[in-house]
């Protein structure tokens, strides 16, 4: 019997002359999808925007009434300073026009709460969520609720994702949610009420998987060779569309014209759906081999090569004995993830990375509202800088290590907090202060955006094979309980201003202690067992395994595979794919 094997990754590389122009194509046309989702991931930033706003004095600040008096003259006259909040007590109804101003001669009039609603600037908006529900004074709470269901929507979508793209593929799973989101994103820009606004944003959310399956798409097009510049690439249309996204808002600066706009978007990958191929891999995987071999040989012929029909036989016969021997492995769960002393340790530590990431490098995408100067200018460098993050992780993760990658990025993400909160703490009115306060916070987004990209590729490498995806799976869901705390933790700032800067820093300045305990896993293969990776913790954690009292080898009773051994046909081929479900698996939330 012969022992001769051949994967996809192997025919694509070795005998087809690796990533073909039909390939580039197919990643390039396809990346209209992540568009729309990335777009309406941070489209909070402006939907609910909260322009300077005051307490409606009318009749004195109606032009025709009083056409002499300026903006300045009614905060100065009726606005306590600082209480936006509050007006003082005039008896507003003898107020006559004509100049007269003799309704405000009470030399102590007290201050009662906004009694006729507010007045918004309209600088820089024509009308956002909150303006337009008056989601200010003690409505704000509001406001944080529609932001945390929105990332509860991304949750459900996560959920969903998994089943929708063994079931029904890649390519219509994307179609799916990418229905998601145009339909219930139109349903969203013409909202009655806010309650119905909060009910469509989070179904809209459920779409943002959409990324997750584009992702997985362009992962699966290409070969092992291609597959890190490619998935790097789709990282990048992300923090492009970021980048992209304050333009569209600077031109429409109504929040549902935006809405509607954003959401059109996503029509683009309908018309792309009927000229892109399914996932060849999919098709492997589900006894469809004749429709994936009509794209393989699409692939060889744009490299001006013909596809050997012995190659392709073999190739079927691989992937087909793969997938039999990974149906007959032990199945793993979250819970396995804890029974080994250090794995647990470990995993822990995963979960408060995540968790931490998620909240400071979204809290800081949001919280650009916040900082001093135009809105538009600060959202587009604050998403410029993810490039920058990015370039950040690719150059030092190599050469320095994840572990100390990890540690620094969040170390310098937490210090740049600490320091924001203390310039605008101590700034009294000081520009200078107020300007270095911006970049401080622009600066701590860069090094959260370089945390992010570690703690992805940090989570694949220190687990092993039979419990990768699900290591990342727990960390996925941990780094989305973040983003829903979120919006409450900004909302503290309303009434402790330095509150929470403080608490993004000191999470994030932990973790990078936290990020020291882990091993380095620079220069090391990657693990396939359980048994592997736990006796690699008790070797490279020592000081660790000795307060747990885990200094022995391990070996566990239940292990499918031996402990840092391999078969040369099994386990080889079960490394290449698994290094694809790495990058399948490494997506933004």
């Amino acid at each position: 019997m012969s022992t001769i094997k051949m994967d996809l990754d192997e025919l694509l590389a070795e005998k087809l002359g690796g990533i073909s122009t039909y390939q580039i194509i197919i990643v390039v046309a396809v990346s209209v999808l992540p568009f729309g989702t990335s777009f309406m991931a941070q489209s909070s930033i402006f939907f609910s925007a909260v322009p300077y706003y005051r307490c409606s004095v009318p009749p004195l600040d109606d032009p025709r009434v009083y056409p002499n008096l300026t903006e300045e003259n009614i905060t100065n006259l009726l606005i306590p300073p600082g209480e936006q909040c509050f007006r003082y007590d005039y008896n507003l109804s003898t107020c006559t026009g004509d100049g007269d101003l003799s309704c405000l001669d009470n030399p102590d009039p007290g201050k009662i709460q906004c009694d006729n609603g507010y007045t918004y600037d309209d600088t820089y908006y024509e009308e956002t969520t909150v303006s337009e529900w008056d989601l200010v004074c003690g409505r704000t709470t509001l406001d944080s609720v529609a932001i945390a269901m929105y990332y509860f929507g991304v949750m459900i979508g996560a959920f969903l994702a998994g089943p929708l793209l063994d079931w029904f593929g890649r390519k219509v799973s994307m179609l799916i949610f990418a229905f998601i989101i145009l339909i219930n994103a139109i349903v969203t820009s013409f909202s009655p009420s806010y309650g119905v606004y909060i009910g469509m944003r989070t179904l809209t959310a459920i779409g943002n998987s959409a990324y997750l399956c584009y992702f997985t798409y362009v992962s699966e097009m290409v070969d092992k060779k291609s597959r890190t510049p490619t998935t790097v690439g789709a990282m990048q249309i992300s923090a492009l569309a970021h980048t992209c996204l304050p333009g569209f808002a600077y031109f429409l600066r109504d929040w549902r014209k935006l809405c509607l706009c954003l959401a059109l978007i996503n029509v683009s990958y309908i018309f792309v759906y009927f000229f892109i191929p399914r996932s060849c891999r999919w098709l492997l995987t589900n006894d469809k081999a004749e429709e994936a071999k009509i794209t393989v040989q699409r692939i060889a012929r744009f490299n001006k090569i013909e596809l050997n029909d012995d190659d392709w036989n073999l190739v079927v016969k691989t992937e087909k004995e793969i997938l039999q021997m990974s149906q007959k492995k032990k199945k793993y769960f979250m819970y396995d993830l804890y029974r080994p002393t250090m794995m647990r340790f470990v995993s822990i530590n995963i979960i408060y990375l995540w968790f931490v990431v998620a909240m400071i490098f979204y809290g800081l995408t949001l919280n650009v509202r916040t900082l001093v100067g135009d809105p538009y200018v600060n959202a587009a460098i604050n998403a410029l800088v993810e490039f920058v993050g990015y370039f950040v992780f690719y150059a030092f993760a190599g050469p320095v290590g994840m572990r100390i990658t990890s540690s620094i990025s969040y170390f310098l993400g937490g210090m740049c907090c600490i320091t924001t909160m203390l310039l605008l703490q101590f700034a009294n009115g000081n520009q200078a202060m107020l300007e270095a306060s911006r970049w401080v916070a622009i600066l701590g987004k860069l090094f959260a955006s370089t945390s992010f990209a570690v703690v992805y590729q940090y989570t694949a490498e220190l687990y092993p094979t039979v419990v990768r995806g699900t290591g990342l799976a727990m960390g996925s869901m941990a780094g989305r309980l973040g983003p829903i705390i979120m919006p409450f933790t900004l909302q503290l700032q309303q009434t402790i201003p330095w509150l929470t800067q403080t608490i993004f820093g000191t999470l994030a300045i932990i973790a990078g202690a936290t990020s020291l305990m882990l091993p380095d896993t620079t220069n090391s293969d990657l693990m396939t067992s359980v048994d592997q990776a736990e006796n690699f913790y008790r070797n490279n954690m020592k000081i660790t395994a000795r307060l747990f009292g885990a200094t022995a080898e391990y070996q566990s009773k239940t292990d499918s595979t031996t402990s840092g051994t391999k078969s040369d046909d099994y386990n080889e081929c079960e490394i290449k794919c698994d290094d694809g479900k790495v990058y399948i698996n490494s997506y933004k939330l």
